[in-house]
């Protein structure tokens, strides 16, 4: 059992002491207060925050599959006889891989040229963002195209944010490009479009390729810039390619004669659409909330006139004009998957390569099948008797 224990005032110890109260007292009081449940749980929505994450991130993986479809994929690297371009190579000697050199590239960011005659269009060019040593082709396993020709794989083996990227007309970029540059052999020669800065007339010009690094417009040696034509409308805010660019390739054989190919370098990568609605306001006498929204690249038509075009959310697709893009989303990064079929063709509008390809039979000494198909339409999906 404990000992009692009395504790005597200070007082009674010594008579100056002051008494003192050596203990906290603890007031009880009992109050209702109401917990708000949404302290206690929050429900996460796994959706909202996916597309709330995909929106903000503007980074971009670029791979896809490419077929090269074109009569000169599997020749020899010189030509002698016209039937040179119809033997191709066992050791496949041309092919994707050592004909071309592939580079990405982006809308520039100014210097459009404008065509005196037509004040809405202009000559739009190209500046590269990787190069040939940024980019990965390699045959695909056990996949050919419909000619039983080697299908490939291609990949560039970094990421591309577009955050902070424009056009020469201040536009959010909504595609790049995969630009592909022809590697001549032997005595090949090559032309490219060239648009006349006045008139807009289209002529073909010696194409001399260079080697290209980041940052370059994408030009030839002597430093002319290659560029398509596009038409623009600043008060609609909406542009298109109106003429793409066309490179020719020119291969002598027999040894005076020669064809022409031809092929469009600039093949788009869609990274997203502008909406179709066009958006209009007046900082003047609009309100602080709807002036916010206006959006940084919005074009000033002047005497504080905006007009824009929102970007289509990720996921999205306009169920009346059927744009939009759905890209996967890991990794902090849009993975864009891209199926190509790369072609050069020739020339017909070149009048020897179009003799040339009109000489070639089908079937050597052909004859006239003179025979009438035998057959009723009317009996379609009747029984056979």
């Amino acid at each position: 059992m404990d000992n009692k224990i009395e504790i005597l005032l200070n007082s009674q110890k010594n008579i100056t002491s002051v008494n003192v109260d050596t203990y906290n007292k603890i007031e009880l009081i009992s109050n209702q207060k109401l917990i708000n449940e949404y302290d206690v749980n929050r429900i996460l929505n796994a959706t909202e925050l996916f597309d709330a994450e995909r929106e903000v991130n503007e980074n971009y993986r670029i791979y896809g599959k490419i077929e090269y479809m074109s009569i000169l994929n599997g020749l020899k690297n010189s030509y002698s006889e016209f039937k040179d371009f119809f033997l191709p190579q066992i050791d496949n000697s041309k092919n994707i891989t050592n004909s071309f050199d592939f580079y990405l590239v982006k809308p520039a960011e100014s210097g459009y040229t404008q065509i005196v005659d037509y004040s809405t269009r202009y000559l739009r060019y190209f500046k590269v963002i990787a190069t040939p040593a940024d980019f990965e082709i390699y045959p695909i396993g056990f996949a050919n195209n419909v000619y039983g020709e080697q299908a490939y794989s291609f990949n560039f083996n970094n990421d591309f944010n577009i955050a902070d990227l424009t056009d020469g007309f201040g536009f959010p970029l909504t595609e790049l490009f995969l630009y592909a540059q022809y590697k001549r052999t032997g005595s090949e020669t090559m032309k490219c479009t060239l648009w006349n800065a006045i008139t807009g007339n289209e002529s073909k010009v010696v194409l001399n390729p260079t080697t290209l690094v980041i940052g370059d417009y994408v030009k030839v040696t002597t430093g002319g810039k290659i560029s398509d034509m596009i038409e623009y409308s600043e008060p609609n805010y909406y542009q298109y390619q109106l003429y793409p660019q066309t490179f020719y390739i020119f291969t002598p054989y027999d040894p005076s004669k020669r064809l022409v190919w031809k092929y469009n370098p600039f093949i788009p990568f869609q990274l997203r659409y502008l909406s179709n609605d066009l958006y209009k306001a007046n900082t003047g006498n609009t309100s602080y909330d709807e002036i916010t929204s206006i959006p940084t690249y919005a074009t000033n038509l002047g005497n504080d006139n905006f007009v824009w075009r929102e970007i289509l959310p990720q996921g999205y697709i306009d169920p009346l004009t059927g744009i939009g893009v759905n890209y996967p989303f890991i990794n902090k990064k849009r993975y864009l998957f891209s199926n190509i079929v790369f072609s050069v063709v020739p020339d017909l509008t070149d009048s020897e390569t179009l003799t040339a390809f009109s000489a070639v039979w089908f079937e050597i000494n052909a004859t006239t099948i003179n025979t009438t198909p035998i057959g009723d339409i009317n009996n379609i999906g009747k029984p056979c008797r």
